[in-house]
Formats: structure tokens, C-alpha cells, sequence
């Protein structure tokens, strides 16, 4: 009797680690707050949607659909990722467009490069895309 109650606890506690696909249903993107300033302009060239993949002990592999942005900031070429969020009703907002942004967190000392800097980009109907800088070019 030991045995199966541990056999079943076994089960349990390993279906929970499996990963699954990230998806978040019905939830909006968060609406910028009154008050705050986005002093940044940022100019969206290009849009990909690409698929994230994460493998968990060898055997287990997660993924996750995140948007890549071609952008400029002061005439410097970044690319931009952040996730996705799926809403069965809307797509996201973001096209190819100006928009406006603040820096949330440096990802460098000043005069570095500026992978790894956090972005929220301000969209036309007032919600907010929180993105990564994950690459630079000339």
C-alpha cells in the first residue's frame, strides 16, 4: 500500500514539471500610468514573430512566441524582443512606425553598448510593450 501512494505521489510531482507552452489568454498588454514622461523616440522598421524554444533537463523543451523589432534610437540600429501576448480578438499594436519610449534599466555601464537595456514603448492606443535590447548593427 506504501508503494502505490508513493508511486502516485511520484506521478503527480513529475507531471508538474513538465514545461509547457507559455500562453497568456485573455490578458491585455498594461496600459501606460498618468504622469509618466516617454522621452525616448524610437523608430520601428520591422516586425518578426519567432519562436522560443528553453530544454529542461534533456528531455523537456518549452516554447514561446516573441516579437523581434528592427528599430532605431538616435540614429542607432537595435533590435528589440519582447513577448508576444496572444489575444484571440486583436493583434498587437506594434507596426512599423515612430513611437515613444523610456529606458526602464540600463543593461551597461555608461558608454557601453546598449544590449541588454529595457525599453517600455509607449503604443497608439496607450498600452505599453516591454522589450529587451538583444542586438545592435550599423
Amino acid at each position: 500500500m506504501r508503494s502505490r501512494i508513493a508511486a502516485m505521489v511520484l506521478v503527480v510531482c513529475s507531471i508538474a514539471l513538465i514545461p509547457t507552452q507559455k500562453m497568456v489568454f485573455g490578458q491585455d498588454l498594461p496600459k501606460a500610468k498618468a504622469g509618466v514622461a516617454y522621452p525616448v523616440k524610437i523608430h520601428v522598421s520591422g516586425i518578426h514573430l519567432r519562436e522560443r524554444c528553453k530544454s529542461f533537463m534533456a528531455e523537456y523543451t518549452s516554447c514561446s512566441d516573441v516579437i523581434y523589432a528592427d528599430a532605431t534610437i538616435d540614429g542607432q540600429k537595435i533590435e528589440l524582443m519582447g513577448d508576444q501576448i496572444w489575444l484571440p480578438e486583436q493583434a498587437i499594436g506594434l507596426i512599423p512606425a515612430e513611437y515613444q519610449a523610456r529606458l526602464l534599466k540600463p543593461g551597461h555601464p555608461p558608454a557601453a553598448n546598449p544590449i541588454g537595456d529595457k525599453y517600455e514603448i509607449l503604443l497608439p492606443d496607450q498600452t505599453i510593450w516591454r522589450c529587451t535590447v538583444t542586438g545592435i548593427s550599423e
